[in-house]
């Protein structure tokens, strides 16, 4: 008998083909075929009885092996991403009857319903290199069972629940493998449509590569990843590949190892196909035609741009067969567009869960060429050539895609008639001039309703952009993307002759005039703000000058575009936190040279030193410290740029909780990523005279930025500092830090580091830095340090303070919790002492002693107990060992300069009982903790 044609049963066989094979990866580690299957194996247990599994958990390790577990226990389950909402978490579960959720990362309190049980995934996975290896069987599925669910972000909070049949996804993966074969040894990067995309590769013994959500969206941190990874394949969306084309140099794009591109969600342009031929020529570049209810569907090589009209999807698989209908139901000659539907019993799914409305309106029940047919109805509009291959031309009206997102408009029409009077309208997405694509929305309103709207939201006939407090009341109930752009006023939409539905065609357009006539004074003329509407897709007046990017509904991937945007109007570098989440109107006020005091020459007459970043924790003490050790009339000299908050602002309330007299300290307002520090030359030249040493303190520290993204600001800044050293004169003693080595392991030496697997980007741009240094020539000192502390007053921002505090408070420890910390006042007096010299010699100031805590607790159960910031605790996740750092380093030259600065033993520089005793006063009460 043979064995059954399953999912499942592909990933068993390749589970015991390639045993000692890699199976899957992340930043944080990986799993062989063998630890897969042991691991389905000790989770299977648990999940024998559920109906449906939930798996919560960005797309990564944990996740990948949860749902594998899932698909070769016959268990549907649907992925719960940590960035929806608490309701629409709580609908999903709701609408599916899911009693059982796989965490793979920390939750947050409320998140997930109590009602869940809940199985932790990550703890499941300690050990597994050294369990016992048990025979895996396939469960036995019927060909229309759930494989898994698709759950829409839904506009309106209540999500759509697709279900994706075994026979479904089984014929597609067989169907593909003739097209994008896999084999054992190549690597595959996996993010975008994850569930989509990670069973196929499995099947054949290919290894699954996941980067973290923040290196996706930084083009050049993903571009990094897929380099050091040796990433073979990788499935973008066209508006992502665009936008990744676009940021790479062409240096970069030369290093990349991708054979194979696959374009998937959107329509295709010329455009980017010649910008992929241009810049990956050696990759094949594939365009994927899927869709939930029928998983895919064709594809088709692209290997040079079409000319006329769309580029072809290919023709469809075997098990499929479209059907393109006119406005009345006929079936459209070849070369005909209309709208797209497919027939095929094995591939199309049994309908949405509990919307049967839905169900009936997208699976239709039609007579065509005289035969009773079920269709799918995709909501897109096109046409098939002679040869069969489809061309997608875009979607039709009750389904919109912008930027990639989906916009269900039925549900956008609700939200809007609570707040515009109309009798009925059509939303769609059209091009805007040289805008590009804008969300439309197109009402008919009777002249009562025409008053209400211009009475309430100032609306004319005919088109208009959003009216700001319009757009402000959907923008804290709709996704940023699913608010309109613009409003189009009609007496009637207009209707096709025959089928009485609604003549897309007819709409008219927005035109360029409009788009220019929107707003009123400055803010549409404000360069920051037009490039924040473009990034948005929408128009000036619905961005909020007062407000981040963020705090708007600015996603990182608009970020991307803002900042390419923003570089180009003010020709300089614009960093990702501060296009992020400076509120706009600052962030003009920086980027045209208007935010703060100008620098002038005359304000740099008297001797002193350069200090970099003395608004920040270690800053602040060097500041106090050289304060106080310098002679009268000499000055610390503070390079501070403007953010959220004024520079002079921050900096003062630094130098007043350091008790530093205003007369010891002078504001040099600049920043370190640009030429000179964006002073003028004069007053570059003053500031070079009068400087005789620099204390480089300054730091980016920013999980949403990538490796790539740290080394080029931290380089820019090293540039600088290292060419003023030069035109000064000056030595150079540069704060850097222990994450150029791994947190285990050592003794490390007080030598340079190289670049490790699992470096950090904050890690990989001090080894630049350093590297740099030492190579200058600049009579120089580089300093190492672990976490800093303060007796007096611990640094919230920093990780080990913040995982004390959360230990403490609740009373709940892991095994094994220990790290260095020294204190900040040590190292502000080393860095201030004489330990530069030729060829920069380096210090490990850290001691041989560590701040631990005794607990028992696993890292997942500790994670689940306490309470933590959701970004720190998915380091954590993803870097367990930041809770055991128990490196060892060598110490040899620091201990020596150590007795220049300082009578007291090396070993004071880290007190940990005192600072336990002051955290526990602090933050806990009882009960007391050894």
């Amino acid at each position: 008998m043979s064995e059954p044609q399953t999912v499942a049963a592909e990933l068993v066989r390749a589970i015991e083909e390639h045993a000692p094979r890699p199976a899957m990866s992340d930043e944080a580690g990986g799993l062989t075929y063998g630890e897969l299957g042991r691991f389905v194996e000790r989770i299977g247990g648990p999940m024998q009885d559920a109906p449906a599994v939930g798996i919560f958990g960005a797309p990564g390790l944990v996740m990948g092996a949860s749902a594998v577990a899932c698909v070769i226990h016959g268990r549907p389950f649907v992925h719960l991403d940590p960035a929806m909402p608490q309701t629409v978490l709580h609908n999903i579960l709701s609408e599916l009857g899911v009693t059982l959720v796989v965490t793979c990362q920390s939750v947050a309190p409320g998140l997930l319903p109590e009602a869940c049980d809940r199985l932790d995934a990550r703890a499941l996975l300690e050990g597994i290199e050294e369990a016992p290896r048990a025979a895996l069987r396939a469960a036995p599925v019927a060909p229309g069972d759930a494989i898994y669910l698709v759950a829409t972000s839904g506009t309106t909070g209540r999500p759509k629940c697709i279900p994706v049949t075994q026979d479904a996804a089984y014929l597609s993966y067989d169907w593909r493998d003739e097209f994008t074969p896999y084999a054992p040894g190549m690597r595959i990067g996996i993010y975008i449509f994850a569930i989509w995309e990670m069973f196929r590769p499995l099947r054949r013994g290919a290894e699954l590569w996941f980067p973290d959500p923040n290196t996706l969206m930084a083009p050049r941190g993903l571009a990094g990843f897929l380099i050091r990874h040796e990433i073979d394949e990788m499935l973008f969306t066209p508006s992502f590949y665009d936008t990744f084309l676009g940021t790479i140099d062409r240096d970069t794009a030369a290093a990349l190892p991708l054979r194979r591109v696959v374009l998937n969600g959107e329509v295709v342009s010329d455009a980017l196909i010649a910008a992929s031929r241009d810049k990956l020529p050696g990759a094949e570049l594939w365009n994927l035609y899927s869709i939930c209810e029928t998983h895919d569907v064709c594809m088709s090589r692209l290997t040079a741009p079409s000319g006329d009209g769309p580029v072809s999807v290919g023709v469809p698989m075997q098990h499929l067969r479209a059907v393109i209908l006119d406005e009345t139901d006929l079936p459209c000659a070849p070369g005909t567009p209309g709208q797209l539907h497919f027939e095929g019993p094995r591939m199309l799914g049994p309908g949405y869960v509990n919307r049967p409305e839905e169900t009936a309106l997208r699976f239709r029940e039609l007579t065509i060429e005289g035969r009773e047919t079920r269709l799918y109805d995709t909501g897109d509009q096109a046409w098939v050539d002679a040869d069969g291959a489809l061309h997608i031309i875009g979607r039709v009206a009750h389904m919109l895609k912008l930027r990639g997102f989906s916009i269900q408009t039925r549900e956008l029409t609700d939200s809007l008639r609570e707040r515009l009077e109309f009798a009925q309208a059509v939303p769609w997405v059209g091009e805007v001039g040289t805008r590009g694509q804008a969300l439309i929305f197109y009402y008919a309103a009777d002249a009562e309703q025409a008053r209400a709207n211009a009475d309430r939201w100032g609306i004319a006939p005919g088109a208009n952009p959003m009216p700001a407090a319009l757009a402000a009341e959907l923008r804290a109930v709709l996704p940023a993307y699913c608010v309109p752009a613009y409003l189009v006023q009609l007496d009637a939409i207009p209707l096709h002759p025959v089928s009485g539905k609604a003549n897309l065609r007819a709409l008219p357009p927005v035109t360029e005039a409009v788009a220019q006539t929107e707003g009123t004074g400055a803010t549409t003329e404000d360069a920051v703000i037009a490039a924040a509407a473009r990034a948005m897709g929408c128009t000036p007046d619905r961005i909020d000058p007062s407000l981040s990017f963020h705090d708007q509904g600015g996603d990182s991937l608009m970020c991307v575009n803002l900042i390419l945007e923003l570089e180009r109007v003010y020709d300089k570098p614009v960093d990702f936190e501060l296009a992020m989440n400076v509120p706009l109107h600052r962030l003009d006020a920086l980027l045209s040279g208007q935010g703060g005091v100008e620098a002038s020459a005359e304000a740099f007459a008297r001797p002193g030193i350069l200090l970099t970043g003395a608004t920040g924790f270690l800053g602040g003490h060097v500041l106090a410290r050289a304060a106080r050790d310098l002679a009268a009339g000499q000055v610390v000299y503070c390079l501070v740029r403007d953010k959220r908050r004024d520079a002079r602002e921050r900096l003062d309330d630094v130098a007043r909780r350091h008790g530093v007299a205003a007369d010891r300290y002078v504001m040099v307002p600049g920043t370190l990523d640009a030429p000179r520090f964006g002073l003028d030359g004069a007053a570059h030249d003053a500031l070079a005279g009068a400087v005789t040493s620099v204390v480089h303190c300054a730091a980016m520290v920013n999980m949403a930025v990538g490796q790539d993204e740290m080394r080029d600001w931290s380089a820019r800044g090293i540039d600088a500092v290292l060419g003023f050293c030069r035109a000064a004169g000056a030595d150079l003693r540069f704060s850097s830090s222990s994450a150029v080595f791994p947190d285990r392991g050592g003794p490390w030496p007080e030598a340079p580091a190289q670049l490790w697997e699992g470096c950090t980007g904050y890690g990989a741009a001090k080894i630049a830095a350093e590297a740099a240094i030492t190579a200058s020539g600049v009579p120089a000192a580089i300093l190492r340090l672990p976490s800093l502390y303060d007796l007096e007053a611990p640094n919230p921002r920093d990780i080990c303070e913040i995982i004390l505090a959360a230990s403490l408070r609740a009373g709940a420890v892991p095994a094994g919790l220990c790290f260095p910390m020294t204190d900040v006042t040590a190292a502000a007096a080393l860095l201030l002492g004489p330990v530069t010299g030729p060829g920069a010699p380096v210090y490990n100031l850290i001691a041989q002693n560590r701040v631990s805590l005794q607990g028992s607790m696993s890292e997942s159960d500790w994670l689940s107990a306490v309470d933590l910031p959701p970004g720190i605790a998915r380091v954590i996740a993803q870097y367990p060992d930041t809770l055991r750092v128990d490196a060892a380093f060598d110490a040899s030259a620091a201990r020596a300069a150590w007795v220049r600065v300082s009578e007291a033993p090396f070993e004071a520089i880290c007190d940990a009982p005192t600072l336990l005793a002051r955290r526990r006063a602090a933050y806990q009460s009882e009960p007391a903790l050894t």
